[in-house]
């Protein structure tokens, strides 16, 4: 039988342990009601992300049918020059990018061999011509036979033939430039024996240039004569100053076509710009009106876009352009029909129209409707 100390002791812990298990019963309704509570309340809906695009206006960059072609400088005149005989350089004057006058003393063999002969054949020549009188002279008196001058006669032609051999062998024996021009490259070292037909520098001419251009077929073809304007001047532009134009000339084509690129070669003449530096072998653009060679090819408007703004539809196999709508601020895919690939970008004949915004990067990553806005790039950048 307990004690009413221990009976005491028993009740009061019966009451703690019913209030623990009130309070924690209590603790769990709370959290399940914050909970349901929770989940009762509207989630934020997420923002539409935006997405910046970059923009291309489309221009009638083919307005009056211009087409760009890219060129090639070459020079009118280029000559590998040499030596007719061979033998020692004594002297090699000029250098490489150095300006010479038609005339000019580009190089010179040692001639001492060749003045030597040259004595030579001057002795022989004279000793036939002396024979040659006194024979005629006896002949004269019927002295000789007439067998007896024309032997006489042969020698001094002989004599006189390796005369004239040896003053051209002497003139061998020094180069002058033939034209005005540029040494543009020296192929030797003074004091070098070079041989016969041994190219020992190239000359340019320095008062033109050639530009030449490969043109397409489908463009060749329609061109017939009776159409060109041969007044017309295209203008080509450099690299090194984009802006300015410079006027060409037309000078000639080829018939046959470029291997290997359908093509065939136009070549335009230019007069050397005093204002810039141009050089046989730097690259160029040379842009032409279709329309002064072919009327036929100036039908419909032709846009040049960049090449990364045309990407194909892999439902349909067919190329198009993503339009920017300027009223919601969406984009659009819009089928076109692409032509030539140019330096400037790709040819579009067909699906756009003067003054619409298209998204020339990134276009793979876009989906029809998709709000955009044009990028614009912070100052500095």
């Amino acid at each position: 039988m307990k004690s009413p100390f221990s009976l005491q002791t028993d009740r009061a812990l019966k009451r703690i342990k019913v209030r623990g298990q009130s309070r924690l019963l209590l603790g769990s309704v709370i959290a399940v009601a914050m909970v349901l509570s929770g989940c009762s309340q509207p989630q934020e809906e997420k923002k539409e992300v935006v997405r910046p695009v970059k923009l291309f206006q489309v221009e009638d960059s083919n307005a009056g049918n211009l087409r760009q072609f890219p060129a090639k400088v070459y020079a009118s005149e280029e000559a590998e020059i040499s030596f007719r005989i061979p033998g020692e350089l004594v002297k090699f004057p000029v250098k490489q990018a150095e300006e010479v006058k038609k005339g000019q003393l580009l190089a010179k063999l040692d001639d001492r061999d060749i003045r030597n002969e040259l004595a030579a054949r001057q002795a022989d020549f004279d000793l036939a011509e002396a024979e040659n009188n006194r024979i005629k002279s006896l002949r004269a008196k019927k002295v000789v036979s007439q067998s007896e001058l024309d032997n006489s006669n042969a020698k001094l032609r002989s004599a006189d033939a390796a005369l004239k051999l040896a003053r051209d062998k002497l003139r061998y024996t020094v180069l002058q430039a033939p034209f005005d021009g540029r040494v543009a490259q020296t192929l030797v070292e003074n004091y070098q024996f070079v041989q016969a037909q041994q190219a020992i520098l190239i000359l340019q001419g320095s008062n033109t240039l050639d530009v030449q251009i490969q043109v397409p077929e489908s463009i060749v073809s329609n061109v017939r004569e009776d159409d060109v304007d041969y007044d017309y001047q295209p203008v080509v532009t450099f690299a090194g100053r984009p802006s300015m134009e410079y006027k060409v000339s037309y000078k000639e084509h080829s018939t046959k076509v470029t291997p290997g690129t359908q093509s065939y070669q136009v070549v335009f003449t230019l007069p050397i710009p005093e204002d810039l530096t141009v050089y046989p072998g730097m690259g160029a653009t040379l842009t032409l009106d279709l329309s002064k060679v072919s009327p036929r090819e100036n039908s419909g408007q032709h846009f040049v876009v960049p090449l990364s703004a045309v990407l194909k539809d892999d439902s349909t196999g067919k190329e198009q352009v993503w339009i920017f709508d300027e009223q919601d601020k969406t984009v659009k895919p819009v089928e076109v029909t692409i032509g030539s690939i140019l330096q400037s970008g790709v040819e579009v004949t067909s699906g756009l129209e003067e003054g619409q915004r298209i998204v020339s990067a990134g276009v793979n990553r876009l989906r029809p409707g998709m709000k955009v806005k044009p990028l614009q790039r912070e100052r500095g950048l």
